[in-house]
């Protein structure tokens, strides 16, 4: 009996999870972080409700495709607590020494002439440590939109400046269209005016590792400005995350 309400409860919270990780489709979210978890827990929900199907698939006459299937199922899983460790580990490698650092300012949506809240938050994280190392430059990187009427390196320049951070310690790099270009534009920004490749990346805290891969292949060293992310959307990009960082370490992208 207990076994069976075991089985229930679990199913009734992955379904929970489920419905929380639909939730971002209420405010136009749609990437395969939403979608991917749920298939996951649609998963474990089948084998909790249906375990008598479960043990027929694994002991009968196709047993070792089936046997096969899980264990490339437990294989991913894995694989994902794997990176998400990974990612945990660079989200909360800060800078706590006075070594000179180049803070990089990934970019994100602008809407008008306004950094979106996810923008903003890394605009947050830059300015922090800008503003207690006098003596730090800044990278704002971001290109533009089809739908943007500025670039996102202009919008974080423009921010940072109304601030009161000096317009000489910014650079733009607002050629970029992804992560991967933010990185190795900006990086070649650093060499050309000589700046310190000991880089500080703002971003949200679950972007923190891919430009880590990217800067590592640059020749920077980075750490993380590391900011929360906006509001319920914060697992779904951390999931999301999870694919881009396995395409990073196995494709280069």
């Amino acid at each position: 009996m207990m076994n069976k309400i075991l089985r229930y409860t679990l199913a009734g919270l992955f379904a929970a999870l489920s419905v929380f990780f639909l939730l971002p489709l209420t405010m136009g979210v749609r990437h395969m972080g939403v979608f991917f978890p749920i298939l996951i827990f649609l998963i474990f929900i089948w084998m909790l409700l249906r375990p008598k199907q479960l043990w027929k698939l694994l002991t009968g006459k196709r047993r070792l495709l089936w046997r096969t299937v899980l264990a490339l199922f437990a294989a991913g899983l894995v694989c994902v607590d794997v990176i998400l460790g990974c990612m945990i580990r660079q989200a909360l490698n800060r800078p706590e020494d006075d070594t000179p650092r180049t803070v990089l300012v990934l970019g994100c949506e602008v809407r008008g002439l306004q950094p979106s809240p996810m923008l903003a938050n890394r605009i947050d994280s830059a300015y922090a440590y800008l503003s207690t190392h006098p003596d730090a430059v800044c990278v704002a990187c971001g290109g533009m939109a089809d739908d943007e009427i500025i670039t996102e390196a202009q919008c974080i320049r423009d921010e940072l400046v109304r601030r009161g951070i000096e317009p000489k310690r910014i650079y733009l790099e607002d050629q970029s269209e992804n992560t991967r270009q933010n990185i190795g534009f900006a990086a070649e920004i650093i060499k050309k005016n000589e700046l310190p490749t000991d880089i500080a990346v703002a971003s949200d805290y679950f972007h923190q590792l891919r430009p880590a891969i990217y800067a590592e292949r640059n020749g920077l060293h980075a750490q993380s400005l590391g900011c929360r992310s906006y509001r319920f959307l914060g697992p779904c990009y951390w999931a999301r995350e999870v694919i881009a960082v396995a395409a990073a370490w196995t494709l280069g992208r």
